[in-house]
């Protein structure tokens, strides 16, 4: 490691400098990166989305190997329902902030999209008064006025779950499929938790099934090596990984790949069913919805009403412009008038 100081004046003694600071930094961290990283493979990324290998990593799977099973389409009618949803902040005030949010639902059935729905864009408004009867925890109550994306997922996770709920008992012997992991959340209302959904699609035989198509959890994009080795789609269950790893999540957990391509994506499943047969819930998902991309296409259709665009942003301020009495300030960016306008 090479420790890189700016010597504007040499007198001032930085060279010296540097050789103090480089030892110390050495020591966080183990430097030596020429016995680390030779032979290695690698992959460069932004920094901000974990990205894969499009053939997978050359990985020895040290939790032992790991069955594979593939998928074939299950042509029995079944209803697919997949939900959506995205939240933002809308404008501050002295004493909270504004937000906005948007759900997408969409539902499919033998490979046809039947009907797609928009719920929103509807306002929040988060300040002590409104959370006081919220039935929120006074700590996380306080974390969501201090910390703005905890609020945006707390609107949104509370109105999600208030939606599945509905939908687990409003239809039977169908599959929800959500966006994300199924794992239980501080931010859940206590009438509308994640445990009650899964509760309700027992009881109405549906199935719930959430897709991550990310995951912070490296080992799983190093096992699912095998998954990227077949052409057609398939399953690796990888429960214990998960349940040693992290709490509060429900259901069995897998790595799919719902494409017909050797590059296609591998997907993280939460995977709750009624009778326990999961490898028949995966069939009757690629039986009864279209994958574009390898990746169910009613949850491709939520997401994209669920996003907010710039019109719909531009009109949401508009709105409360001229719907309340508020007086709106100048405002300017502290980050841009500190840093100025350096391009990244």
């Amino acid at each position: 490691m090479h420790t890189q100081i700016n010597l504007v004046q040499d007198s001032l003694g930085w060279k010296q400098l540097e050789s103090i600071l480089e030892p110390a930094i050495g020591q966080c961290v183990t430097s030596d990166l020429n016995n680390f990283l030779n032979g290695r493979q690698i992959i460069f990324g932004n920094g901000e989305r974990r990205l894969v290998p499009i053939e997978g990593w050359e990985f020895k799977n040290r939790h032992g190997n790991t069955p594979l099973m593939t998928i074939q389409p299950l042509k029995e009618e079944t209803t697919i329902i997949a939900v959506d949803s995205s939240s933002i902040q809308i404008a501050e005030t002295e004493e909270g902030a504004l937000y906005a949010l948007k759900s997408g639902i969409t539902t499919a059935i033998q490979g046809q999209i039947l009907a797609h729905f928009k719920m929103g864009p509807i306002l929040f408004y988060l300040s002590e008064d409104t959370l006081r009867h919220s039935e929120i925890d006074h700590r996380i109550a306080k974390l969501v006025l201090l910390d703005s994306e905890s609020a945006k997922k707390l609107i949104r996770i509370r109105v999600e779950r208030a939606i599945q709920l509905e939908l687990s008992h409003h239809f039977s012997g169908s599959i929800l499929l959500v966006d994300g992991s199924l794992r239980s959340s501080v931010f859940e209302h206590r009438k509308h938790t994640l445990k009650k959904i899964v509760e309700n699609c027992s009881l109405y035989k549906n199935t719930i099934v959430g897709l991550s198509k990310s995951t912070k959890i490296r080992i799983l994009n190093k096992i699912s090596h095998p998954l990227t080795k077949i052409k057609c789609p398939g399953f690796m269950d990888v429960d214990l990984i998960i349940k040693s790893l992290a709490r509060n999540t429900i259901g069995d957990s897998l790595l799919v790949k719902f494409g017909n391509s050797y590059t296609s994506p591998i997907l993280r499943a939460d995977i709750a069913t009624a009778d326990g047969d999961r490898d028949r819930s995966l069939r009757k998902i690629l039986g009864n919805d279209s994958i574009a991309r390898g990746y169910p296409e009613t949850l491709q259709l939520a997401h994209h009403i669920s996003t907010f665009t710039s019109t719909e942003i531009a009109c949401l301020k508009s709105h409360v412009l001229n719907k309340y009495d508020v007086i709106e300030l100048e405002s300017e960016d502290i980050r841009k008038k500190l840093l100025g306008s350096i391009p990244l």
